[in-house]
């Protein structure tokens, strides 16, 4: 029994897809938008990069990590295109900045973090931020 589980655990390993994904529908533009799940290394580079010191250590720009969070884990759109950084740049996150409301960066953001393994528990969201 207990090597039927193990076997069970090691296919489950072996066959879920890597990185899951999702069409997320953004409703203002009539289009889909192609995201992924991204790996704990690549949100907590993320985190550092949203990051900025304080008087009481660091403090997370939210709007920066939304737009880091979208700009890695969006496979459409590329927010690398040229034509939108060089109307909306001179970065991928400016582009998104500028191009997204702050809802749709909520929205996407809770979507690739849930995607990622995130509850979709506020708590949880907080806890990847913190």
């Amino acid at each position: 029994m207990e090597e039927t589980k193990a076997n069970d655990v090691l296919r489950a390993l072996l066959d879920v897809e890597v990185r899951p994904q999702k069409m997320v529908q953004m409703s203002r533009f009539g289009v889909e938008f192609h995201i992924q799940a991204l790996d704990g290394k690549t949100i907590n580079r993320i985190r550092e990069q949203a990051s900025f010191p304080t008087k009481k250590g660091k403090q997370l720009d939210e709007e920066k990590f939304g737009a880091l969070v979208i700009e890695k884990a969006c496979l459409v759109p590329n927010w690398s295109e040229v034509q939108l950084v060089e109307k909306f740049g001179p970065t991928p996150a400016d582009v998104i900045q500028k191009r997204l409301l702050a809802g749709e960066i909520a929205k996407l953001t809770t979507e690739i973090l849930e995607l990622s393994g995130f509850s979709n528990d506020e708590e949880a969201l907080d806890e990847v931020k913190n």
